[in-house]
């Protein structure tokens, strides 16, 4: 289970004898660890594809890679944009591209509809009904209304009026239509919308609309008041979007507590807004006492799963003792995640140690951390590295802007360079991470970041200004040089040359770092470079390149 903690550089070391690639074919790998191509056909079905990483390749070799990750279900092998449109690209003028059965389902997102036999629509929209819609980055959004307009015209969908069969074909495709043909279509389009990453407010809309007005599985007389615990497990998924409508029943508490239980791996984010969505619909006459008429909370109530649910605000910060929270600090960050709690919470930690918190009781601060003040971290203590990896843990939500979150992580990381013998290595790169990274100075950058670049995770620098991206490029490109390969510096650098994070794709086209010296001599290099990378270069190291091989 180690092996995703293997740095990229040094899997290049490996041989590529077929004995050494099945052992290492064994591991769980992380997809930016792969680096280098791998030419033994017995394995090929353990590569991550990429357009650099298969160039080595024969066509048939190839053809079997793309054909090997047609996976579905918990086994669906995770492709991003990038690696679909390069698989599109190797297999468009096979005799068998028209097969697409032979193929990914998400590889056939961009397929060029004009090529697809108007015979064999139906069957392409079949295999399409399992794709992710999702994944399209900003740049290719557009293609999603084009295939729903050709699945229409394939279908001859005249209206709004979705039958039984239409939802069937189109599948996961049903997650992107508006909520005029949700609320008019069948009611199995409920079972299609679970699979759905997220709805829109008028999607959801129309769920409640079908809901309510059609007859679904889940039953509309009485709506919603014969619902019972089981109707919120057969809702799945969907049940994020009806929270309005479960919080009006005296079984809310309910409702949320096995939320909680079943759907644990959700987000902090989605939880929070969860909590907060039912805990507005609650009226209370506790609002404005000054007592506390909830219930004291204790160790017993903090280990309720649906805690603090039971406390408005006012009474949260009536019934907790400072005591409290210094004895159970732990189990409190875990549980409490709006803000206006947090804010309390850390408080009250204040009040306890006198405005300086001891390092310990930083590391469990958790979510409290996102609402303190620049004052408030310059008190703390930050010489550990599990005091810097717990306050930058993402997943703890992001830092409250009106706070000025740069400040505060800039403060975070600094703090901890103070201490002497600390220092930006492998290890506290990787637990900053990319955005934070980008609050550094740049002179701070340039002393404290050098050759422990080589051992880190891809950092996403994509927020980083231009001048960030172009120092962390010139640092990335002075530890990896020496490596022999150029194209093997190329895909250690990829991150730093201009290329988004694969995973948020909220800005298509960020400005890059490589410079136009670089750039000009990947020419006769032999790369294969994306078009998520290129797209993301600096548009005048680009002129500046193509003004220079003219």
């Amino acid at each position: 289970n180690l092996a995703t903690e293997i740095p990229g550089v040094y899997l290049l070391q490996f041989p590529n004898d077929i004995s050494t690639v099945i052992r290492l074919n064994r591991k769980k790998w992380k997809p930016q660890q792969v680096s280098s191509p791998v030419k033994n056909p017995y394995v090929l079905k353990f590569v991550w594809f990429t357009c650099t990483t298969v160039r080595s390749l024969g066509k048939r070799q190839i053809k079997n890679l793309i054909k090997a990750c047609r996976r579905k279900g918990t086994n669906k092998v995770p492709l991003v944009e990038t690696q679909l449109t390069c698989m599109y690209n190797q297999i468009k003028e096979e005799s068998d591209a028209t097969s697409f059965s032979l193929y990914p389902p998400d590889v056939l997102l961009y397929y060029d509809y004009s090529l697809v036999p108007r015979s064999s629509c139906r069957s392409y929209f079949q295999e399409l009904a399992d794709a992710d819609f999702s994944i399209f980055s900003p740049a290719l959004t557009y293609r999603r209304s084009a295939l729903f307009d050709n699945a229409r015209n394939c279908l001859g969908i005249t209206s709004t009026s979705l039958t039984e069969d239409n939802v069937s074909v189109l599948g996961n495709m049903c997650c992107i239509l508006d909520g005029s043909y949700i609320q008019n279509s069948h009611p199995s389009i409920l079972e299609q919308l679970k699979n759905c990453p997220d709805l829109t407010v008028g999607q959801s809309t129309a769920v409640i609309t079908l809901l309510t007005n059609g007859n679904t599985p889940y039953g509309y007389v009485n709506y919603p008041s014969t619902w019972t615990e089981q109707t919120l497990k057969d809702l799945g998924m969907i049940k994020f979007e009806l929270i309005n409508v479960f919080s009006l029943q005296d079984t809310k508490r309910n409702f949320l507590k096995y939320f909680l239980n079943v759907f644990g791996g959700v987000s902090r984010e989605q939880r929070k807004q969860l909590k907060k969505e039912i805990r507005q619909s609650i009226k209370s006459d506790s609002d404005q006492t000054a007592e506390c008429t909830v219930g004291i909370i204790t160790q017993v109530t903090i280990s309720d799963p649906t805690f603090p649910f039971d406390y408005n605000i006012n009474q949260f910060n009536n019934c907790l003792s400072v005591s409290t929270v210094k004895d159970n600090l732990d189990g409190i960050t875990e549980k409490v995640d709006e803000v206006e709690y947090l804010r309390i919470v850390l408080q009250k930690l204040q009040d306890v140690y006198n405005t300086i918190i001891p390092e310990d009781q930083v590391q469990l601060l958790s979510a409290t951390s996102r609402v303190a003040t620049v004052q408030d971290i310059i008190s703390w203590t930050i010489s550990k590295i599990d005091t810097l990896a717990a306050l930058m843990d993402s997943s703890n939500g992001g830092w409250d802007p009106s706070l000025v979150s740069k400040q505060s992580t800039c403060v975070i990381i600094s703090k901890y360079l103070a201490v002497g013998g600390n220092k930006l290595g492998s290890a506290e790169l990787n637990v900053i991470g990319g955005p934070n990274l980008c609050s550094l100075d740049t002179l701070l950058m340039r002393y404290n970041v050098s050759f422990s670049c080589r051992e880190v995770d891809f950092l996403d620098i994509s927020s980083c200004t231009t001048e960030k991206k172009e120092e962390f490029f010139r640092i990335s490109f002075e530890a990896f040089s020496l490596t022999t390969s150029s194209v093997s510096v190329f895909q250690l650098i990829q991150p730093y040359i201009g290329k988004i994070s694969s995973q948020s794709n909220l800005c298509p086209f960020p400005t890059g770092g490589a410079s136009a010296d670089y750039i000009r001599s990947l020419v006769v290099s032999d790369v294969n470079m994306d078009l998520a990378t290129f797209t993301s270069l600096d548009e005048k190291v680009v002129l500046v390149s193509v003004m220079f091989m003219s």
